[in-house]
């Protein structure tokens, strides 16, 4: 089977939250990711007479998994999660599982750190990883459940996804995020440059996502430590890859 291409529609919800919706564009088939608020999700399913095939849920906390129970009533569908304790689940995943839906196929990676039951979604064929949680741009998750070691092993699990892939993660943090950087690394003249594009971003659509993880891999501390600027940093510091790491996901944690 040939996948159809598709389209991600991002629903906000809540403060700072994305639900994300992939829709096939040969058909009226959807998906959702980590609905919070189904009011928003449902409106545009009905508007846009979408056929709901599956909820994909990428951990257990609430802001992720809480309209799941409200869509339910109205849409006979699959939940797919990684713990049977999230409400409504029928199907579990696992690393390395592949969901087939038909017109998308997604691979699940278990990342660990944020939470411990947490799984980003990738679709290596239409190059899109949801990240939920574990990668923002320019940053990375709390860690509510992990450790520090579980995190950063996570983080290089998605490093190793090909750099033309757009990440859709789960919240709106960017400018916290790349204010939070700017203030460790305040000679780091990419920042600067891409503070610009962020801006006018959402100046255009209100949101700084889907963001390109090639890029990513040169600007994000969390993620990648190997460019030029970062590699000087660790040599001036004394720091190895996991080291630097931890320094600065620490240092967030009190910024």
């Amino acid at each position: 089977m040939i996948e159809s291409k598709v389209s991600v529609i991002l629903i906000p919800q809540l403060k700072d939250n994305y639900t994300y919706l992939i829709k096939d564009n040969f058909s009226n088939k959807s998906i959702i990711i980590d609905p919070a608020e189904a009011g928003p999700i449902l409106e545009y399913i009905n508007k846009n007479d979408l056929n709901l095939k599956s909820i994909l849920i990428t951990h257990h906390h609430d802001d992720h998994t809480a309209g799941v129970n409200d869509i339910l009533k109205s849409q006979n569908v699959l939940v797919y999660s990684p713990s049977y304790k999230i409400f409504g689940t029928t199907n579990l995943v696992k690393h390395n599982s592949i969901i087939d839906l038909d017109f998308i196929k997604i691979e699940v990676l278990e990342t660990p750190g944020h939470t411990l039951d947490h799984v980003v979604y990738y679709s290596k064929k239409n190059k899109i990883l949801f990240s939920g949680d574990t990668l923002f741009r320019l940053g990375c998750g709390r860690i509510f459940e992990g450790s520090i070691e579980i995190m950063y092993k996570s983080l290089k699990k998605i490093e190793r996804i090909d750099n033309n892939t757009l990440v859709y993660c789960g919240h709106e943090y960017t400018l916290n995020n790349l204010s939070f950087l700017e203030s460790i690394f305040p000679n780091h003249e990419e920042l600067s440059k891409i503070k610009e594009k962020i801006i006018h971003q959402l100046h255009r659509s209100n949101s700084s996502i889907p963001f390109n993880l090639g890029e990513e891999k040169q600007l994000n501390p969390f993620l990648s430590t190997k460019s030029a600027f970062y590699e000087t940093f660790k040599k001036n510091n004394n720091f190895n890859d996991f080291e630097m790491f931890s320094h600065i996901r620490k240092l967030k944690d009190d910024y």
